[in-house]
């Protein structure tokens, strides 16, 4: 329980640090506010107007919490209503004629298809943004619904092998859960906060396992394996098999939001992940096998990835990292046209939250 003194101790200290770039410090900042501006007004026009499907027609939980989370920090009320009224809609479940799944979370909503899975990630993003925006707007019932939300997501939780960890999904048709989890399924921060402002000590329990989870997953060069599943102990009888990446090839932009969840209860995880990225600009690459570093894909990270390099560099206070991922964050939030169409909420959405941890709002 050593991290929830920690927490207390850094919870609500500022998520931001300043351009220290002789010279440079107003062109810099100036740059940040204008690129988030501008990508704001383009985001908040297509929530406001109600175009929150991908190209496949589906609207994204992850989409829409990781919003509601840019509305918050934005304090733009309009914005997180509409995203929050379409999330308490079509996405959280909150019957309480099937307590079991009071507080699931649907991964993606289509009018015409019928629910079929629960998302883990999707639910700590929901739950996070009406978290934040009941900080901000002062709405109790939000702050109920995001600990409502957080108690269906520990629901998914078991135990094999030895090993604890949070199921996948929970498949609405066959009433069964996935028999494994994605190391993007924990924010360990973040439900250690709400544990903390709410002195809930299961959900700080649940904090410290997340925690425990996902320092088990690091590799040798201080990536991160984007796997658990402990059945595949039986067929090989050695539980360090169970927490790997397919042919141990890594996606830094999957290590860094990660990291990222659980930068303040474990920045030294944190710090090892940046200085990997650092030593290797201007040239990192997207995906690196876990065990040697070397290059396992030659292609660009994802856009998204930026967004995560930023904040952790900033929540580090780690300015030289922070120098050289911010031009790459810069340039990929101005060339609007360059972000994928098919996830452009999302990838926008990440983009915006790494513009707002260096030019945060008023």
């Amino acid at each position: 329980m050593w991290r929830s003194f920690i927490l207390i101790l850094v919870l609500f200290l500022p998520f931001t640090i300043t351009l220290n770039c002789a010279g440079q410090k107003p062109r810099k900042l100036n740059d940040a506010l204008l690129a988030k501006s501008a990508l704001h007004a383009l985001v908040r026009d297509r929530v406001i107007n109600g175009f929150l499907e991908r190209t496949d027609g589906f609207t994204y939980a992850v989409d829409v919490g990781l919003l509601m989370i840019v509305a918050a920090e934005e304090r733009d009320f309009e914005m997180y209503s509409v995203l929050r009224e379409f999330a308490t809609a079509h996405l959280v479940f909150d019957s309480v004629e099937d307590s079991y799944t009071r507080g699931f979370v649907l991964w993606r909503y289509h009018s015409d298809v019928s629910p079929d899975a629960t998302g883990t990630t999707e639910a700590l993003r929901i739950s996070e943004g009406l978290w934040r925006g009941a900080n901000v707007f002062g709405n109790f019932n939000d702050r109920e619904l995001a600990i409502r939300i957080l108690e269906g997501y520990v629901r998914h939780e078991t135990e094999e092998q030895g090993v604890w960890f949070i199921r996948n999904y929970f498949n609405f048709g066959t009433r069964a859960f996935a028999t494994n989890s994605f190391l993007v399924d924990y924010a360990p921060d973040f439900i250690a906060e709400v544990a903390t402002v709410t002195g809930r000590e299961d959900l700080m329990i649940v904090a410290d396992q997340s925690y425990s989870l996902i320092e088990a997953a690091k590799t040798p060069t201080g990536l991160l394996y984007d796997m658990v599943q402990p059945e595949v102990a039986t067929l090989f009888d050695d539980r360090r098999m169970i927490i790997f990446s397919p042919n141990d090839a890594i996606q830094l932009s999957n290590s860094a939001v990660v990291a990222l969840c659980a930068v303040v209860g474990l920045p030294n995880v944190a710090s090892e992940l940046v200085s990997f990225a650092h030593q290797r600009m201007p040239m990192l690459r997207g995906t690196y096998y876990g065990r040697t570093g070397e290059v396992a894909r030659d292609k660009r990270p994802g856009i998204e990835a930026w967004g995560s390099l930023v904040r952790l560099a900033v929540a580090l206070g780690d300015n030289e990292s922070l120098l050289s991922f911010y031009p790459f964050l810069i340039s990929n939030a101005r060339r609007v046209s360059q972000i994928p169409e098919e996830a452009f909420l999302y990838v926008a959405a990440e983009l915006l939250l790494g513009l707002q941890s260096v030019s945060p709002s008023e």
